[in-house]
Formats: C-alpha cells, sequence, structure tokens
C-alpha cells in the first residue's frame, strides 16, 4: 500500500492521466511535510522529466509537419514512462537500503513489467476446432 502511494502522489506530480504535454504546471512537492531523500530524489526526477517534457512541447508547437508532431509525441510518451520507471527504481533502491524484502519483491516485479517489451498478440491456431 505504502508503493501505491508513493506511485500515486509521484504520478499526480508527473499530471499523469492529463492532456499529453502536462509540462506547464511546475512539479510542487507536498506541502504538508518535510520530504524525505527518497521522496527529494523522486521529486527531482519528475521535474525533469517536466522539464525535458516542456522542451518538447515547444518543439512540438513548432514542428511543420505531421511526421515530425506524431515523432516528438512518441517522444513525449518515451519521457513520461522513463520517469514513472525512474521512480520505481528509486523506491527500489531504498527499500534494498532499509531491507524490505517483501517491498524489494513489489518493487522488482514492477520494474521488471514495466520494463520489458511489448508482448504481440496471441497467435491463434490453424486448426483451431472452434472455427
Amino acid at each position: 500500500m505504502k508503493t501505491l502511494l508513493i506511485i500515486l502522489a509521484g504520478l499526480v506530480v508527473l499530471g499523469a492521466g492529463s492532456a499529453l504535454f502536462a509540462a506547464d504546471q511546475p512539479a510542487t512537492p507536498p506541502e504538508a511535510r518535510e520530504l524525505t531523500p527518497m521522496m527529494m530524489e523522486i521529486t527531482a526526477s519528475i521535474e525533469a522529466a517536466r522539464l525535458e517534457v516542456a522542451d518538447l512541447k515547444l518543439r512540438y508547437d513548432a514542428a511543420i509537419d505531421n511526421e515530425t508532431a506524431m515523432e516528438i509525441m512518441r517522444e513525449v510518451t518515451r519521457v513520461k514512462h522513463e520517469s514513472r520507471v525512474e521512480m520505481m527504481r528509486i523506491q527500489l533502491r531504498y527499500a534494498r537500503l532499509d531491507g524490505n524484502d517483501e517491498l524489494v519483491a513489489e518493487l522488482e516485479e514492477i520494474v521488471t513489467r514495466m520494463t520489458a517489451p511489448p508482448r504481440k498478440g496471441v497467435p491463434i491456431p490453424r486448426d483451431n476446432p472452434k472455427h
């Protein structure tokens, strides 16, 4: 549950679930408490991704053809995905330092899924008796 809360907090700061270019607002840390070293690293990582997306937005706005614009949109998607993976890796490093084996296993599984190549569709055998 702790992992999920950190993930959700990071995704909110990064702007996941909103428009493709969620770089208009700077990432702001939670104000109600002092940040832990882990959260400072996560916040710095998110801010770096936000700045990169802001730069890409400028390039997107200046794109003169659809192919260039689509390539920039793919790059934005890649940057956001890599930022989320980095957030998990930071948490994984701190979980290892804390000796929290259960959380380490959970985060390793998440990172593995997030970094695995996309799965292709399941092939349908030619001699499928149902058809």
